[in-house]
């Protein structure tokens, strides 16, 4: 399963909780997606706490459209679907991942909750662009998630970040080699970022690496980051990349995007 969207390109990292086998780690996204969309930080005290838990009832509750009915709150609490994406969500992600460490909610449930993020987070992307004839001039990133995702929260927050900040994304989830150079050969990008989820995905990440370099002739810049950062993977396995980060604006700026024109964002 790709993600509940089916999604391979973009018009757009994840995980770190115990007891899950690599496997299930590479499949979970709650806590990484709350550390990397939350970056530009924004105390906790100034989110509206009776609203955090009315949305956690939401993602607990057996009403698929539970969450839904929340909007005309975002409205009249005047939540942006900006300070959604940045802080709500990331800090329903932390709850979850808390919940999942203190073993007062089973995987399913988490699970759950992880996948009505995911909905939401998509929903209130939709006008996020930096792509095509909208921006001509936009700076071009190839976002890279090796590797089968089933929640895809972490990559989409990084995706909807990255278009408001005016760059271009185009999203390939578990490309192989001849698929990335297939794409380079048709398409012009100023970077690659890869997220990497655990340990097991770092070998397959080396020779996407090799790839990338070899087909643009070593031109295209890399950033390397996700949950295996968090973890204390052994990142230096993936040689050539020119930045290991989870700080988005640190691998922005090392990557020498420009954020030529803000996303236009709509208010919920």
């Amino acid at each position: 399963m790709v993600s509940e969207f089916g999604m391979q390109d973009g018009n757009f990292s994840v995980d770190g909780l115990r007891g899950l086998n690599g496997a299930g780690i590479s499949q979970f996204a709650a806590d990484v997606m709350a550390r990397v969309a939350s970056r530009e930080d924004l105390p906790r005290a100034a989110l509206k706490e009776p609203l955090l838990a009315a949305m956690m009832a939401a993602l607990r509750s057996p009403d698929l459209a539970a969450l839904g009915r929340l909007r005309p709150d975002f409205r009249r609490l005047r939540v942006s679907n900006d300070l959604l994406a940045d802080h709500y969500i990331p800090e329903l992600a932390r709850r979850l991942g808390r919940e999942w460490e203190d073993d007062t909610a089973t995987f399913s449930q988490v699970s759950i909750g992880c996948s009505r993020l995911q909905v939401l987070l998509h929903e209130v992307g939709k006008g996020w662009s930096a792509d095509g004839t909208d921006a001509p001039e936009a700076a071009t990133v190839l976002l890279i998630v090796p590797g089968n995702e089933q929640h895809m929260l972490g990559a989409l927050a990084v995706a909807g970040w990255l278009r408001r900040k005016g760059i271009s994304v185009c999203l390939r989830i578990a490309p192989t080699e001849t698929e990335l150079a297939t794409i380079l050969a048709q398409r012009r990008f100023d970077a690659a970022m890869i997220s990497v989820a655990c340990d097991e995905m770092l070998e397959i990440c080396t020779g996407l690496v090799k790839t990338l370099k070899q087909e643009t002739s070593a031109r295209l810049r890399i950033a390397l980051g996700g949950a295996v950062l968090e973890r204390g993977g052994n990142v230096a396995v993936v040689s050539q990349v020119d930045i290991v980060t989870n700080d988005l604006s640190k691998a922005v700026e090392v990557l020498g995007l420009t954020c030529r024109r803000p996303a236009m964002t709509v208010i919920t």
